[in-house]
């Protein structure tokens, strides 16, 4: 793919310098021929620029064309996959909802239940997925939405995973900001506490005078890994799971959305992440 695109600029840069030889040499041909005056010299610069216009929009459309269509078959694909996807994902809600009403059994009920989590889990990365081809396309709406009932929302699979113990401490808090991208923010945050956290160590939440603070007490960054922790595809452990993505995608929605954030970390004491949402609180 690489290949094919350095292909294409090279032969766009040899398509110009020869465009503009022959324009060039047809200007000289012109003022040779009808000799140099202010009007010739205007002709000819008329000429010029029509002509190169005409020839680049003919020569670019042709050159994009196969990336236009290969975009449109992409978006086709996607949402057949999608459209796919939500088909299952509601037949696993409606009998999970209806064998609820039927189980008796206490240990059916922990296995149902299980089932709920990761369907809703699974809905989360589906409309994670939608979220990310549309923003690819259009921007994305701002929403109104109750920031501490996301929080829980977002919380709930990591805590049904019964590692880590969390401790909330939330005020009312309604903000005006991407949801959907605020949840991936969240989800990121949490889980890279929980990824360098002992799992006798809680995780703190925190949301007070503007601020949301995420806490946890584990294994911390020295100053070498805070300097390189909103670089793509960075990680501090290479041990460790993941990408290296995660904060990188967080820093790049605090910038997007005016969201100033701070971390704090120190090897062996911990990390607190704090985000500043005063400029997205919402006031009617």
């Amino acid at each position: 793919m690489f290949r094919r695109i350095k292909k294409e600029i090279i032969i766009a840069i040899i398509f110009f310098e020869v465009l503009m030889i022959f324009l060039w040499t047809l200007s000289y041909l012109f003022a040779k021929s009808y000799g140099f005056s202010s009007g010739s010299f205007w002709f000819s610069l008329v000429l010029m620029i029509v002509t190169s216009l005409a020839l680049g929009y003919i020569f670019v459309s042709y050159l994009l064309e196969s990336k236009y269509q290969l975009q449109r078959n992409l978006i086709f694909i996607t949402d057949e996959i999608i459209h796919e996807l939500n088909i299952p994902l509601s037949t696993i809600t409606a009998n999970a909802n209806m064998l609820s009403k039927t189980l008796n059994s206490d240990k059916d009920k922990v296995r149902l239940e299980r089932i709920e989590h990761a369907t809703v889990r699974l809905k989360r990365l589906y409309e994670s997925l939608v979220y990310t081809i549309t923003k690819e396309i259009a921007p994305v709406k701002k929403e109104q939405f109750e920031l501490s009932q996301i929080i829980k929302e977002c919380t709930e699979p990591f805590i049904a995973q019964e590692r880590n113990r969390f401790i909330f401490d939330l005020s009312p808090t309604t903000v005006s900001a991407d949801k959907i991208g605020f949840e991936q923010v969240l989800e990121n945050i949490i889980s890279n506490a929980m990824k360098h956290s002992p799992i006798d160590k809680p995780i703190t939440i925190l949301l007070q005078s503007n601020k949301l603070e995420i806490i946890d007490n584990g294994e911390g960054m020295d100053e070498t890994e805070m300097l390189h922790i909103y670089e793509r595809y960075y990680q501090g452990d290479i041990e460790s799971d993941g990408r290296g993505i995660g904060l990188a995608v967080v820093k790049n929605y605090c910038d997007e959305e005016s969201i100033n954030i701070t971390i704090y970390s120190k090897k062996g004491e911990g990390t607190r992440v704090v985000l500043d949402i005063s400029k997205i609180i919402f006031s009617s």
